[in-house]
């Protein structure tokens, strides 16, 4: 039955997940407290073979709700789990989340709506970035700054629009027949893959804010840089896969990089390039400064001052380092 003719579409939620002691758990209980009929909700959990606890927990809770099930996934691979949820679901919508997010109470319903009044078939909304320490905090504070991910708008952005891609999209499930699952040669960016899919299949996707979902970030600097790290590798290798997805905003970091790489190798032969390297940092430098102070002013957050300059580097270069890296090798 068409979305718009069923009061109340079967929506199946896919959660992908691998040792996620907690996390899961804070997830599906967001999943349970929706407003919209529970009846009308199912979830789907893939599990990579999990070591911490986190498959005994999503085990208690589907016996205590009928509603959860829970498949195994021994490739590990995200985009894997992804199909074989979808697979396995029976809903007219498909929602993908992720095991460190939860959902507002409206996630389900403003979804489902946004779809019939656009008239679209893949919506999604605004990530509001949380933690449970400062270091934590400051780091969801960086990546919902328009200054870290400029790439990212949902992060960030205000206002009702079409979009690229969103964050944790809700599916029409013919999508899938006709566009494809998630590539499974991906591990990081099948999402912004599917999306490229969707949009080039003729399809719009929608963005609004009032679509809120919760994301818990790496709680420290090192964790941050390895994620960034892949990040950036994998969205060289979408753009290897679609030429013509890539934009300008992506080159900036790896092309910073570079310029730094190349320079510092040229200093120690001329000293102008010496000069051009402390030229490109200062300018680099007040940047930094110049975008902690104008997110902490705008998001009224001044305790983390100290903390967003070492955020906002940690993403950009590591990210850049990773583009670099993926222009010559794929993630594994």
């Amino acid at each position: 039955m068409p979305i718009q003719e069923s009061k109340f579409p079967l929506v199946s939620i896919v959660i992908p997940m691998l040792n996620e002691s907690g996390a899961i758990g804070r997830c599906i209980d967001s999943i349970l407290a929706q407003s919209y009929p529970g009846d009308r909700i199912e979830i789907l959990v893939v599990d990579g073979l999990s070591t911490d606890g986190s498959r005994a927990e999503v085990q208690a809770l589907a016996e205590a709700h009928a509603n959860i099930r829970l498949f195994d996934n021994p490739q590990k691979r995200t985009p894997r789990s992804l199909n074989i949820g979808i697979r396995n679901s029976r809903g007219e919508v498909v929602v993908i989340l992720g095991a460190h997010t939860r959902i507002d109470p409206e996630f389900v319903a403003c979804n489902i709506r946004c779809m019939r009044e656009m008239g679209v078939k893949c919506t999604g909304g605004t990530q509001i970035n949380t933690g449970d320490s400062y270091w934590q905090r400051a780091i969801g504070l960086g990546m919902g700054s328009r200054f870290g991910i400029p790439s990212a708008p949902y992060r960030y952005d205000k206002n009702e629009r079409f979009v690229d891609t969103v964050v944790y999209a809700a599916y029409a499930r013919e999508l899938f027949d006709e566009v494809g699952y998630f590539d499974e040669e991906l591990h990081i960016s099948e999402d912004a893959e599917m999306n490229w899919r969707i949009r080039k299949a003729g399809y719009k996707i929608y963005f609004t804010p009032g679509i809120i979902s919760y994301y818990y970030p790496r709680p420290d600097l090192r964790r941050l840089a390895r994620q960034f790290f892949n990040y950036g590798i994998l969205r060289v290798n979408v753009i290897k896969k679609h030429h013509d997805a890539v934009k300008p905003v992506h080159l900036v970091p790896p092309v910073f990089v570079l310029t730094t790489l190349l320079l510092a190798a040229a200093a120690f032969r001329w000293p102008l390039a010496g000069r051009g390297l402390l030229a490109i940092w200062a300018a680099y430098l007040l940047y930094l400064a110049v975008a902690s102070v104008s997110t902490c002013r705008e998001e009224k957050q001044w305790g983390y001052l100290p903390a967003l300059p070492a955020v906002f580097l940690t993403m950009q270069i590591a990210w850049g380092l990773g583009f670099l890296v993926g222009l010559f090798k794929t993630y594994k």
